[in-house]
């Protein structure tokens, strides 16, 4: 017999009926059993048992008969809060709907004919056909909650068997239940309305405080040399910031000479986004006097932060990082990455150097308390980078520390200027390769990086990453930050090259007679590769330095012969000249192809140079393959910022100068890149 079926035959009247049954078949058996033991009996006996039977019987009917009344009236009971919930549920004015799977509506309660404005029954309505979120979607999302492992609960059970949806103008979230009834599967949908939070989030996010830290990047430069007053200029810039901030309800105010400080909602910094903060074309289109050089701003902008301190630190970490891509341009700080805006002009070189001065007296600080110093440029050295590593071992030699300078010293460039160098007892031991520099690294190692700021692309990455404390000296544009603080980073996109800022430093430091003559022609040769010969992105510093240099017994012709050309390269470079082409008639494209790094990608950044001097070409990029990967070099005449064009394809350089690698890439697909990366730059500038 199942279960089922016992439960039905010992339920209600049926269970005494087998009591009785049993007792009278015990008591038939016990009297049997005295009638075959026992052959005399009182008559009495038999009546004595059938009353003790019947007793039982009458006390287990008294007993279930209490606790039967007892189950009926708790069942009467519990029927009439059902009905009074019901009817309580039906009145209330929460939006419920018990539905079928398919969205016929079962029952509703006054809420939900008020949610959707209906007076009239709602039930056999469909509600698929009242709401634009479907009763499958919202079954959906149960599966999902209940599939999901509890390990996995993120606290937000708001969201989990929820999905929002608007109902003539208000905001809802919906939630599913499931109920069995029987074999049927029922779903009670509850309607929470949020509408009003809604609008207290939206006006929250949109009141949130933004800060912005905001420099002239020039004015005092330009100041200098038009004949107007510092002063009334000064007054015209900020009357144009203070215009500014009242159209974004915020407010600004000057903390220093040419430093400002705003706090503005974030509903008005997504204005800015959309128009891309044109702050910066509004200050650029400022002349003063007859000058034809445009005032330019720097701005850092945060929207990180719990409090205004943080929300001003990040600001002013975001103009830092403006400023040392080389200034007119908005630097964002968002959560993911910093987003730029502007970067249309070149730098322009500021002639005060009292910041030398303070970078090379920490810089000595630092050096004179390392246990151990490593210089290092980036891999494939240029003369620049040969010059600066050197100039700054002299620095450490001066302090009394002994340096390692880890570079390629099988590299062409390399063995092209320091034969006399070599010959110095001093530098005898003092270059090494990536693998020994590794062996360097103690705990107090202070690692001086120049000409650099991507450890991606410097002699040995792994050294980078596993060094403590760093200094960073480089001309190029910063594109990105750095995974740790370095103690100290002098990057100024403005300089011709990393050789003119350490020849600044070192002139701030050294006496006259410690810098020898090789190593200032090596510094020398650093300025004049980065500056063709001067005849590029000079400044008063450009020839400052190398008048020191040439004081010290720097000679530009032993320098310049540092330039002489190899066969190879001569070949190399002949292959670009045959296959160029000119986009939008203002732009020069030229490829290659090669098999050794060394001299090809020089060989592309010649024929780049030379591409200019053809009349009409504002900017050129010669590709080499070379193995898997497609070096890009890029130049421009000044109009337009290859440097912004290479970002869009990971690379970075100079305002007028750049590079990139492209790797897994054939020819065709990168110039397609390419040309995509050059019309975004276009359209947005």
């Amino acid at each position: 017999m199942s279960k089922k079926n016992k439960q039905k035959v010992f339920s209600g009247s049926n269970y005494i009926i087998w009591y009785c049954l049993l007792f009278s078949v015990a008591f038939l058996g016990l009297y049997g059993l005295i009638d075959l033991l026992v052959e005399e009996y009182p008559k009495w006996l038999g009546l004595a048992i059938f009353g003790f039977l019947a007793l039982c019987v009458f006390i287990v009917f008294f007993v279930y008969k209490k606790k039967r009344d007892a189950e009926i009236e708790f069942e009467n009971k519990t029927l009439q809060m059902e009905k009074a919930m019901t009817g309580l549920m039906r009145d209330v004015d929460i939006p419920c709907i018990l539905t079928l799977p398919s969205g016929i509506i079962a029952w509703c309660s006054k809420g939900a004919h008020e949610m959707f404005g209906i007076h009239e029954s709602l039930l056999q309505k469909n509600l698929n056909d009242l709401c634009d979120v479907k009763v499958d979607q919202l079954i959906a999302t149960l599966d999902e909650k209940e599939d999901a492992n509890e390990d996995e609960n993120d606290g937000n059970e708001f969201d989990r068997g929820s999905l929002p949806v608007v109902i003539l103008g208000r905001k809802y979230m919906a939630k599913i239940h499931r109920q069995m009834l029987g074999k049927n599967s029922y779903y009670l949908i509850t309607y929470t309305d949020y509408t009003d939070y809604a609008h207290l989030l939206d006006k929250y996010e949109a009141e949130t405080p933004v800060v912005a830290h905001i420099v002239l990047d020039n004015l005092n430069e330009i100041a200098e040399y038009v004949r107007v007053s510092y002063r009334s200029a000064a007054n015209e810039i900020e009357e144009i910031l203070n215009k500014f901030a009242a159209e974004m309800h915020g407010f600004i105010r000057e903390y220093n000479r040419d430093k400002y400080i705003m706090v503005f909602s974030k509903e008005k910094y997504k204005e800015c986004l959309d128009n891309k903060f044109d702050i910066l074309e509004t200050i650029r289109n400022v002349r003063l006097g007859d000058s034809s050089v445009p005032v330019t701003i720097s701005m850092g902008v945060s929207t990180l932060g719990e409090n205004f301190e943080e929300k001003e630190k990040n600001a002013f970490s975001a103009l830092e990082f403006a400023l040392q891509r080389g200034g007119d341009q908005v630097a964002v700080k968002t959560e993911d990455d910093i987003i730029f805006f502007g970067g249309k002009t070149k730098g322009v070189q500021k002639k005060s150097g009292s910041f030398a001065r303070v970078f090379a007296t920490q810089l000595v600080s630092y050096i004179a308390n390392a246990s151990n110093v490593l210089i290092m440029g980036h891999s494939n050295p240029d003369f620049d980078a040969i010059g600066a590593c050197v100039g700054i071992a002299r620095l450490c030699m001066w302090c009394g520390v002994e340096p390692k300078i880890v570079m390629n010293t099988q590299h062409k460039n390399f063995t092209a200027c320091t034969e006399k160098l070599l010959m110095l007892e001093d530098y005898k031991n003092t270059f090494v390769s990536a693998e020994a520099g590794l062996d360097l690294i103690q705990l107090n190692t202070l690692l001086i990086v120049v000409d650099a700021n991507n450890f991606n692309i410097l002699e040995s990455s792994d050294i980078a990453y596993n060094v403590a404390d760093f200094v960073v000296i480089d001309h190029h544009r910063k594109v990105a930050e750095f995974e740790n603080e370095p103690l100290l980073a002098l990057i100024d996109p403005s300089a011709s090259s990393a050789s003119e800022m350490i020849t600044g430093i070192l002139e701030q430091c050294l006496p006259n007679d410690v810098l020898y003559k090789e190593e200032a022609n090596l510094l020398l040769s650093g300025i004049m590769v980065d500056t063709k010969n001067f005849t590029k992105t000079t400044g008063t510093k450009t020839f400052s330095a190398a008048m020191y240099l040439r004081g010290i017994g720097a000679n530009s012709e032993i320098a310049g012969m540092f330039f002489r050309q190899d066969f190879e390269d001569f070949i190399s470079e002949s292959k670009f000249n045959g296959n160029v082409t000119i986009y939008l008639d203002k732009i020069a494209i030229t490829e290659s192809s090669g098999n050794d790094p060394d001299f090809d990608r020089v060989a592309a950044a010649k024929a780049a140079d030379k591409l200019l001097n053809v009349r009409g070409v504002e900017a050129s990029f010669a590709l080499v393959s070379i193995n898997d990967r497609i070096h890009i070099s890029a130049r421009s005449n000044g109009s337009i910022n290859v440097q912004l064009i290479l970002e869009k394809m990971g690379g970075g350089g100079h305002f007028d100068s750049a590079a990139a690698a492209v790797s897994g890439s054939d020819m065709r697909s990168v110039l397609y890149r390419l040309k995509d990366a050059i019309d975004a730059y276009l359209e947005e500038n």
